[in-house]
């Protein structure tokens, strides 16, 4: 039995349980595996291929005032008394329900990604290297940046799809972080000019398709990932199964040589 910082109580049991894969899921007709693509972003926490979007909470910045005000209080508390740690006890009470709503959000919303589709695809962000402190000018914009990627908590949303596409025998494709993505044209693979963080809607300048700047991406990362999916089983044994984590960065390791 454990205690967390919150004075929750937690009893650990382990268990053994099989877990039965789920059927495929392909699409009607035929026997093309399901796909979607998914744009994690921070405008929307997640944007679907079909142009769904799951908004983002901003659990932080809701709760932002009150989380400051309870920070404050343990040092307005007299040091002898229990009075700090009882100050410190709320606040880590109140990361602790922020933590939960997220945690449940991203769980309902991943566990109906995977019962629905064969194939997920996402991007591999570099979370690590975007969280990093700023080291001279725009510390402040920077820091605000990272406030909002700890928030979205996208890789919690990426762990919660490894585990259950291995639960439940799907494969999760995760594609080059340099892929063009975002300034590919979906409908006629042209690769347009860098795009500001503002911009959410333009027009491809060779066919003048009308594009929302995080469905097109979602798109573009569908049909790569289908790609990179198509040419890992066509490598792979007959009879064996696909892997549950496909990374375009292991694609030597995944496909064996000819």
């Amino acid at each position: 039995m454990t205690r967390d910082r919150a004075g929750r109580f937690f009893l650990a049991v382990l268990v053994e349980e099989a877990i039965a894969p789920l059927p495929d899921a392909f699409l009607p007709g035929g026997r093309e595996p399901r796909a979607m693509g998914l744009d994690l972003g921070l405008a929307a926490l997640v944007t679907t291929d079909g142009g769904e979007k799951l908004p983002h909470p901003r659990l932080l910045r809701k709760y932002e005032k009150k989380l400051s005000s309870l920070q404050r209080s343990p040092h307005r508390k007299r040091k002898a008394s229990k009075n700090p740690g009882k100050a410190r006890e709320r606040i880590a009470r109140l990361y602790a329900a922020i933590s939960d709503v997220r945690r449940d959000l991203l769980d309902q919303f991943t566990t109906r990604l995977v019962r629905e589709n064969q194939v997920l695809v996402v991007e591999d962000l570099p979370i690590a290297h975007l969280m990093r402190r700023a080291k001279d000018t725009g510390r402040r914009r920077k820091a605000a940046l990272s406030r909002s990627l700890a928030d979205a908590a996208w890789g919690e949303l990426v762990r919660l799809l490894r585990y259950k596409c291995a639960w439940y025998g799907r494969t999760l494709v995760i594609v080059d972080r340099f892929f063009p993505s975002t300034r590919r044209c979906s409908a006629c693979h042209t690769k347009g000019p860098r795009l500001d963080v503002s911009v959410r809607e333009w027009s491809c300048a060779a066919c003048g398709a009308a594009h929302d700047r995080d469905t097109n991406a979602a798109v573009n990362l569908r049909d790569e990932g289908m790609r990179l999916y198509r040419a890992v089983v066509a490598a792979m044994p007959p009879g064996r199964l696909p892997p549950n984590v496909i990374r375009a960065m292991e694609w030597a390791k995944i496909v064996p040589a000819a």
